[in-house]
């Protein structure tokens, strides 16, 4: 005869046990309000979260605690047992947990000091029941325990010493993802074997990669993939309970059980996306059917868990807490973009949206969403209607996460019923007449609309490196050729081809607002763009950071442009305002001072300490482009460099960049390298290796144009064993030049002045003494002729010639100045020594003198705070009649370096 007890598990005994729990729950009113967690519990020690959960309110869904559960022959002190209910613990956030193996229980509470779990209650009434058979026996007495520990749980939860955790903010942490994200390995390895076996599906795989590459980070598409899928599966899931308790046709998410497949879970989804609408979510997406069993098994327990809390239950608050929650996850977990901060999108939004009430507004690169949802709530805000406002607001991006991310962004609870204007296109294909499908929610109804033009386009144009360009190739192409850019850099960034391709979307006069890297600033292709943008748009405004960067996850600083469409290219272009925002974005997280500083934007004017605003007309920008001073530059007062005395580096010296030889461990040896000393030249290698402003060369190059044969006749072995150290076919058919030996080093190649194409925290024109050659990070200046050298290394390093300097660039993420030998060559200008009599030669050189002697000082503020530069100015500003006070000068200096230096905080 079979024993029907033997059969009893830890599965069996947690639905029992939760049964209890719900029943002791409803009979009274105490801060446990429920239990769940029956369809989680895994035999075979898979389950994801705790087997018993306990609830409480359900306005926030709160999870209180979370029991593991064994049976009596684990023992309670296992420390697997332990393990996984902490682990389960960190994921939710929870505050303490409960071991039970029928024998005991014991409660875990956190330490708040230490953050460790540490034991604080036990129980131990049945320590009689010591196998499976008896658990089933002694069912009233495991019962009666569990009475006397929900009992004391709630006195607990009750006094505060214990206190859960909302689900939105467990969920916020990342912890529950991560915990779905650790199956990537696996799920990547599934794909790539489902490549090998499928080549439509291979295909596909490769077609993707190569469209969508530059929106994610890494370079390992199949493991981008995993957490694609992975991450899509986690959104449909997620939305599906939301909307269950909003529609009853999304309830057929609880049909997913332990039996339901991934494709038969897509087909239940597929069913949704046409009654509900929400394609962007529910839709299919490549490789969700190729999840493995075991990732499946706990997204099916997310799912599980999602629809015991009823999550779609909770207050708006906290659903829109939840959505947001879902976005911010999702895009840090996986893509390798940088969401726009919500603030800044906010002061984007109401910059741009001029008439609230009616304008359309469209974000073709919505990536996150925020932007969007900026532009929803401010027309929700200012009492538009619910359904104007889902027929004015759109987005689109080509890639399908994006999209779906973005529409949790903008699925306000209110909006649920609505069908919101999101859809999966690339931007450069956008035109007036493209017709897009969306569906109704509340009818299931597909229908179309032409794009049409908008009054107002916002974007965070994306950033797509050089090695990305490939994939736009013909897009670029088309562009060009339709608008007529046939001198634009080919060195473009990507994103300054789309304001041109978004031009016919605009209503005459809409307005443009695009967040982009601030490249353009200091780079020959951002003059061409700035010259191009004159044709087709009235630039109003660019904006930058003066109190830190925007993407504190990024190394690019960016600009906001704002500007107006222009359908007449001859029509005169107005003033530029270039504003620097100086208090940091979570300073303007309120509506109040969003709508202040934008009001201040739009007038030009400032009122109290969060900007600074300098006007630039046309005209004036013509003269401060011809110094390379139209960009960067123009953030300061700048006006006193039009009155001063300048001539083009380039008529003095031969200005380029330094030897770029390759394979620097051959050219650039280390001690001990054993070569020959008239093989080995002094090497001048980066800004780092100055410490004065007139030194010898600290490091060493290795020059050799002798061939190996004469190095052997000659007894050379050091030279000799040194190249065919390096002697392998790929050197030498990468480091070949004409007229070169492969390891040969131009040995005519030395200067004694130098500029730098990244300067940090100090500006000057170092001098090598005796001339030496220079690395690619450097600018050597070699004269055309018979020059004053002591003359105009003084003239390099006056304060002018620091601000010219600075304001030629444009400010890295790290806080690096961004130039290029082509740029100093191009723009960089001295004083004309031509209006310098002898006597006035003589004073810069004495004034200059001591500044040679003594250490940079390690920062701009420090050095121009020196008496001997102080006075060394004073002397240049004299020599060459200069109005211009010396204190304006420095002013103008250190402000443009602020800016640049705040990148870093």
């Amino acid at each position: 005869m079979i024993n029907p007890t033997a059969n009893y598990n830890e599965r069996s005994w947690a639905i029992d046990l939760i049964g209890y729990i719900k029943s002791l729950a409803a009979a009274g009113n105490r801060s446990i309000k429920d239990a769940g967690g029956e369809q989680t519990v895994r035999v075979d020690g898979g389950s994801l979260f705790p087997d018993v959960l306990l609830f409480g309110d359900r306005d926030t869904a709160r999870i209180l605690q979370g029991w593991e559960l064994k049976m009596p022959d684990t023992s309670i002190s296992d420390g697997e047992f332990r393990h996984n209910a902490q682990t389960k613990a960190n994921a939710l956030g929870l505050d303490s947990f409960v071991l039970w193996n029928v024998t005991q229980a014991h409660l875990y509470v956190r330490n708040a000091v230490n953050g460790n779990f540490e034991r604080s209650k036990v129980w131990n009434t049945l320590s009689d029941i010591t196998t499976r058979s008896a658990v089933t026996l002694n069912r009233e007495r495991w019962e009666s325990l569990a009475r006397d520990i929900i009992s004391y749980l709630n006195d607990l939860f009750d006094r505060g010493e214990l206190e859960g955790r909302p689900f939105v903010e467990a969920y916020k942490s990342g912890g529950v993802t991560s915990l779905i994200m650790e199956n990537t390995s696996e799920v990547k390895d599934a794909i790539i074997d489902e490549m090998r076996r499928n080549s439509i599906f291979r295909s596909n795989v490769v077609i993707w990669w190569n469209n969508y590459r530059a929106e994610y980070g890494g370079t390992d598409k199949e493991f981008v993939l995993a957490k694609v899928v992975i991450s899509n599966w986690i959104g449909k899931l997620l939305f599906a309970n939301i909307l269950r308790e909003t529609d009853i046709r999304a309830q057929s998410v609880s049909s997913i059980g332990e039996s339901t497949t991934p494709n038969q879970a897509l087909g239940i989804f597929q069913r949704l996306s046409e009654e509900c609408n929400f394609w962007t979510i529910f839709s299919d997406s490549l490789g969700l059917s190729v999840v493995t069993e075991h990732a499946w098994s706990q997204l099916k327990q997310f799912n599980q868990l999602l629809g015991d809390l009823r999550v779609g239950a909770v207050d708006q608050s906290q659903l829109s807490a939840i959505l947001e929650a879902t976005v911010e996850v999702s895009t840090r977990k996986l893509r390798g973009q940088y969401p726009t901060p919500i603030e800044l999108a906010r002061l984007l939004v109401q910059i741009c949206m001029r008439n609230v009430i009616d304008d359309r507004i469209l974000d073709p690169c919505c990536g996150s969403g925020t932007i969007v949802r900026a532009a929803l709530e401010q027309k929700l805000l200012n009492s538009v209607s619910a359904d104007n406002v889902s027929k004015s607001v759109f987005a689109g991006d080509q890639d399908p996460q994006a999209v779906q991310i973005a529409t949790f962004a903008i699925a306000k609870p209110g909006l649920m019923h609505l069908p919101l204007r999101l859809f999966q296109q690339d931007a450069f294909s956008l035109r007036n007449d493209t017709s897009i499908d969306f569906r109704n929610p509340s009818t299931g109804q597909l229908f179309s609309e032409i794009l049409g033009q908008f009054d107002a386009i916002t974007s965070n144009l994306p950033f797509v490196a050089q090695a990305g360009r490939d994939q736009y190739g013909n897009a670029l192409r088309e562009i060009v050729q339709r608008m007529g850019m046939t001198n634009f850099s080919k060195r473009a960034d990507v994103a300054a081809y789309l304001p041109f391709s978004l031009h016919s979307l605009l209503t005459e006069n809409g307005r443009l607002g695009i967040i982009i890297t601030n490249a353009w600033l200091g780079t020959d292709w951002g003059d061409d763009f700035y010259d191009l943008l004159g044709r087709y748009y009235n630039l109003k405004c660019v904006i930058t950071s003066g109190a830190g960067r925007w993407f504190n996850n990024s190394e690019v600083v960016t600009n906001m442009l704002i500007m107006d469409k222009k359908n007449d290219p001859e029509l005169e272009n107005g003033d530029v305002k270039f504003i620097v925002l100086t208090r940091p974005l979570e300073s303007i997280d309120d509506e109040n001072t969003i709508q202040l500083l934008a009001a201040q934007i739009e007038i030009g004017q400032t009122q109290n300490d969060s900007l600074t605003v300098r006007s630039v007309s046309n005209e004036m920008m013509i003269q401060f482009r011809l110094l390379g001073l139209g960009g960067n530059a123009q953030f300061v007062n700048c006006d006193w460099i039009l009155d001063i005395p300048l001539v083009p580096l380039r008529n003095i010296f031969i200005v380029k960049r330094g030897e770029r030889r390759g394979k620097n461990e051959l050219f650039y040896p280390r001690a001990g390298h054993g070569i020959e000393p008239e093989y080995i030249k002094p090497l001048a290698k980066g800004p780092s290796d100055f410490t004065k402003l007139s030194m010898p060369a600290i490091k060493e190059a290795f020059c050799c144009s002798r061939t190996e044969s004469e190095l052997a006749d000659l007894g050379h072995v050091g030279a000799l064993d040194w190249i065919r150290k390096f002697d392998t076919p790929d050197n030498k058919e990468k480091l070949s030049r004409t007229n070169l030996l492969w390891y040969e080093m131009d040995t005519e190649e030395i200067s004694d002045l130098v500029l730098f194409i990244n300067y940090g925290d100090r500006l000057f024109a170092g001098r090598v003494s005796p001339p030496a050659f220079s690395d690619q990070r450097l600018v050597p200046l070699k004269p055309h002729g018979e020059i004053d050298i002591d003359l105009y290394h003084a003239l390099l390093n006056c304060a002018i010639a620091m601000f010219i300097i600075e304001g030629m660039g444009f400010g890295r993420g790290l806080g690096a100045l961004d130039l290029s030998s082509d740029r100093i060559k191009q723009y960089m200008h001295v004083l004309d020594v031509q209006l310098l009599n002898p006597e006035k030669i003589q004073d810069i050189k004495k004034a200059f003198l001591p500044l040679t002697k003594r250490q940079i000082m390690s920062s701009v503020a420090d050095e121009l705070e020196q008496d001997d530069r102080i006075n060394f100015d004073n002397v240049v500003l004299s020599a060459f009649d200069i109005g211009a006070s010396r204190q304006v000068i420095y002013d103008s200096i250190l402000a443009l370096v602020e800016i640049r230096l705040t990148a870093t905080q």
